[in-house]
């Protein structure tokens, strides 16, 4: 049960904050083509979703997707500069989604791209120190040196 639970847990660390880039990736080609295909195809935009609760609620389950897939690599490692990274991006985004209606169109792209940028930087980089743990013999060698 143990074995079990251990590759379980190894299975989460190795996917989680791949998972968690791709969502950032997502919100960040979001950011980025929205304006471009509002432009090309003005026609569309009644058929888009554009109320502050929509925003709100990708950016609440980005934010919740994030924290969850960050959370068992920093548990290893314990690198505090991603706790930061990751703290600034989701901070950026939860502004984006409650102060977008009164930020102009061009600090709240600047902003939503940073924060989704910040977010899927965090997750490569827990990645792949997680990766570098596993390739440790010892685990809590891992942690003690802070790998």
């Amino acid at each position: 049960m143990g074995t079990l639970l251990h590759s379980s847990q190894t299975h989460l660390r190795r996917y989680a904050d791949l998972a968690g880039a791709a969502a950032s990736g997502v919100c960040l080609i979001h950011c980025l083509l929205t304006p471009v295909v509002i432009s090309l195809f003005p026609d569309i935009i009644p058929y888009l979703p554009g109320d502050a609760w929509f925003h709100r609620a990708l950016a609440i389950g980005i934010v919740m997707l994030g924290a969850a897939a960050f959370a068992p690599g920093y548990r290893i490692h314990r690198r505090h500069s991603l706790l930061a990274l990751i703290g600034a991006g989701i901070s950026l985004i939860l502004i984006v989604a409650w102060a977008g209606e009164t930020l102009s169109h061009s600090l709240e792209l600047i902003l939503s791209v940073t924060g989704s940028a910040m977010l899927v930087a965090a997750h490569l980089l827990n990645h792949s120190f997680c990766r570098q743990c596993r390739s440790c013999k010892d685990l809590t060698r891992c942690q003690a040196t802070n790998l």
